[in-house]
C-alpha cells in the first residue's frame, strides 16, 4: 500500500509538532512531507510536493484556510480543517460534511478522521467539487457563509442570503423563497440553517417554522394580532413577543439608510 502524503499548515509551531506526532503514531501509513506556517508558504509547499491530504488551520497571519484553497483552480487533495473552538465554523463544517478537528486536538477524533480520509483517498472519491461549492458560498474575509447551497435537480444552487425573502419548514423539508419569486426545497431541517442567518440582523425567526427577512417587509398591521406582508405578498402573523424586536430592527435599518 502506497503511503498517504500529507502536509501540515498551521501558524503555531506547537500545533504542527503535535499534529505531526499524532498522525505519525496513529496512522503509520501517513507520511508528513512538510509543514508551513502561513498561506504563502503553504501554497508553494502544496505545489511542490503534491500531497494527498493537507491538515489546514483556519486562521493564519496572512490570510485564512479558505483563501489558500481559493488560489487553486483544481483542489486535487483532501482537506482536514484544524480550528480553535468556533461555534459558527463547527456548524458550517458539519453542515457541509467537511472533515475537521477542533483544537485542542483529541486523538480519538483525529484517528476517526484519518480513517475516513484514508478511505476517501483510496476510493479516489475526493471532495474537490464539494469544496469549490463551499468556497463559492463564503465571504472569504469575514469567514461567514453568504450563500445557501440547495439541490435543484442535478445541480447545486447557491442562493444569496440577501435575496431570501423567507425560509420556512413544511412537510419535513425546508423551503426558500427569493425576491425573484423562486422557490427552492431542501431535505434538511429548518434548524440546520439557523447558523446561516443568526448573525445577520435582518433575519428574524418569528416562530419554529418560519424565518423572514425584514428587508422585504412592505407593511404591517397595528394592534393585536399583528400581521406583516412581505414583498412576495406572503402574510405572516407575528407573535407579540417578536413584534417589538422586528419594529426595533426596522427602525435601526431606516436610521442607517
Amino acid at each position: 500500500m502506497n503511503k498517504i502524503k500529507a502536509v501540515i499548515i498551521d501558524d503555531e509551531a506547537s500545533n504542527r509538532t503535535l499534529i505531526n506526532k499524532l498522525v505519525t503514531e496513529l496512522k503509520p501509513n501517513f507520511t508528513i512531507l512538510g509543514e508551513a506556517q502561513n498561506v504563502k508558504q503553504a501554497y508553494e509547499l502544496i505545489k511542490k510536493v503534491k500531497p494527498d491530504v493537507i491538515f489546514l488551520d483556519i486562521k493564519m497571519p496572512d490570510g485564512n484556510g479558505f483563501s489558500l484553497l481559493n488560489r487553486f483552480d483544481q483542489i486535487d487533495f483532501e482537506v482536514v480543517f484544524i480550528s480553535g473552538f468556533d461555534n459558527y465554523a463547527m456548524k458550517a463544517f458539519e453542515f457541509n460534511a467537511l472533515d475537521f478537528v477542533l483544537k485542542p486536538i483529541d486523538s480519538h477524533k483525529l484517528i476517526k478522521t484519518l480513517h475516513k480520509v484514508q478511505i476517501t483517498i483510496e476510493g479516489k472519491s475526493l471532495h474537490s467539487e464539494k469544496l469549490k461549492h463551499v468556497l463559492n458560498s463564503y465571504d472569504l474575509k469575514q469567514m461567514i457563509m453568504t450563500k445557501i447551497p440547495v439541490h435543484a435537480g442535478n445541480q447545486v444552487m447557491l442562493i444569496g442570503l440577501t435575496d431570501l425573502v423567507s425560509i420556512r419548514a413544511e412537510g419535513g423539508c425546508t423551503y426558500f423563497k427569493t425576491i425573484k419569486n423562486e422557490r427552492f426545497q431542501s431535505a434538511k431541517q429548518l434548524s440546520d440553517f439557523d447558523f446561516f442567518y443568526e448573525h445577520l440582523p435582518n433575519f428574524v425567526k418569528i416562530n419554529k417554522g418560519v424565518c423572514i427577512n425584514i428587508n422585504f417587509i412592505t407593511n404591517y398591521s397595528k394592534g393585536e394580532p399583528c400581521y406583516i406582508t412581505l414583498s412576495d405578498n406572503s402574510i405572516f402573523e407575528i407573535p407579540r413577543r417578536k413584534k417589538g424586536e422586528i419594529l426595533d430592527l426596522m427602525d435601526k435599518k431606516s436610521k442607517k439608510e
